[in-house]
């Protein structure tokens, strides 16, 4: 009998808050959370000292904007100063039932009752996605040190399922085990699940027909429409995204619905924009910026992610209640704003991406006079593969494709293959320099 994997929920409960009971839940947290950090953890004590804060000063969640943010390269030189934990350790070490060391390196301790709650947020999100109980699922998450591997894989054994701890690499062999041992679940990178795809094939795997995959739960990186349908086509799959980071965990995931990925309950999230680091409004950019009420042996309040992102409010089909995040669309130290919107390399490159007679290409933000004007260079091979093979034509079917992603006019400029060095560097903000 087929498995049912687009309806239910782990914990009706939680995944169906109105907006006031959410809102009640995140207040209580905030004024804990911030007064166990004040009482227990010298960094944060010292901080919120500078800062003029008292631990009676966090009353409601609108206080939230009186706490100065975090961000990694502060817990990391406090580690560098103080090791192992840079005094921000609120309980004794021999307490902890874990320590991981995250990429930074930053060492993180962790207590049961967190283990806990991370483990209903994993379920909630692995159960969003489509796993379910009984489930075989092969994790090719890193188990080395950093806790993705052993989070994910405690996760999914608290649903019910039986997990295969493969980690990365040996590409070739992670086929013969999923079609061996009769896998249905496959969570990792969807690029290594494409690259296991390529050898199942070189090594006379059908990946459709011979093996028994339903369902790739992804992480790590983005999960493009392209590299989605890729993968449903190789494997017959469906794929579902999660968001997460090694400092917070489980940020949100998707639904059946696949438009969006639904915020984990238990944070207190803000989006921010990062240059006047006030929270903005659904709808528009900004930086993902979270609270961890139940992170109580390295507290981590107002942490700065650096992954931008669009938050959104509308109702969802599929029952549950909080808000979603449109997707990720890279890192906010490579957004530029012009005419008031942010621009992100990621959208660009999105347009590119469709049309295979496009190469390299840049943009350059201007201020020629006394309005920004944001032109974008793009190879161009004239073959007419999807874009009119008449340049003018070419241009303006662009311009009309960048305006409805950008949501702002652009000047696109096409250029001969070979002009345009590749570079990090994919917006060249010109007004910087005046």
């Amino acid at each position: 009998m087929p498995v049912d994997r687009n309806s239910g929920m782990w914990n009706p409960q939680e995944e169906t808050l109105t907006k006031e009971e959410k809102r009640l839940r995140d207040e209580k947290n905030l004024v804990r959370i911030f007064r166990h950090a004040y009482s227990n953890s010298p960094f944060y004590h010292e901080r919120y000292r500078e800062a003029g804060l008292t631990a009676e000063d966090i009353k409601t969640l609108e206080d939230i904007k009186k706490i100065p943010f975090l961000r990694k390269p502060e817990l990391q030189e406090a580690q560098r100063k103080n090791p192992p934990f840079g005094n921000n350790l609120t309980v004794p070490i021999n307490k902890l039932s874990e320590i991981f060391v995250s990429p930074g390196p930053i060492f993180e301790g962790v207590v049961a009752e967190e283990v806990e709650a991370m483990l209903n947020a994993r379920c909630k999100a692995f159960y969003s996605c489509g796993a379910r109980p009984g489930d075989i699922v092969i994790n090719t998450f890193m188990y080395h040190m950093v806790p993705a591997g052993l989070n994910i894989h405690m996760g999914f054994r608290r649903l019910g399922c039986t997990v295969v701890p493969t980690g990365v690499g040996q590409t070739a062999y992670q086929a013969i085990i999923m079609r061996d041992l009769g896998v249905t679940v496959f969570t990792g990178t969807p690029s290594f699940l494409a690259m296991i795809g390529e050898e199942a094939k070189k090594g006379g795997i059908d990946p459709r027909g011979d093996l028994k995959l339903e369902l790739g739960i992804f992480s790590a990186e983005p999960l493009p429409d392209g590299l989605r349908k890729s993968l449903r086509d190789t494997f017959g799959i469906l794929a579902r995204q999660l968001f997460g980071t090694a400092d917070l965990g489980t940020v949100a995931r998707e639904c059946p619905q696949e438009n969006g990925m639904h915020i984990e309950e238990s944070l207190i999230m803000e989006i921010i924009d990062p240059n006047t680091m006030e929270q903005v409004a659904p709808g528009e950019e900004g930086e993902i910026t979270c609270t961890m009420p139940h992170k109580l042996a390295n507290p981590i309040i107002r942490f700065r992610t650096g992954d931008a992102t669009i938050l959104r409010e509308e109702k969802c089909s599929c029952g549950r209640t909080s808000p979603k995040l449109k997707k990720i669309l890279g890192r906010v130290d490579q957004l530029v704003k012009v005419k008031g919107m942010f621009v992100h390399p990621v959208n660009i490159k999105s347009v590119v991406q469709k049309h295979p007679e496009l190469g390299n290409y840049e943009a350059i933000v201007d201020r020629p006079q006394l309005s920004d004007v944001l032109t974008i260079r793009i190879e161009f091979e004239g073959t007419g593969k999807s874009l009119p093979k008449n340049l003018e034509e070419a241009k303006e079917e662009l311009e009309k494709e960048f305006k409805e992603v950008l949501r702002i006019k652009a000047a696109v400029e096409l250029v001969q293959k070979g002009s345009i060095k590749e570079t990090k560097e994919r917006i060249v903000d010109l007004r910087k320099m005046e």
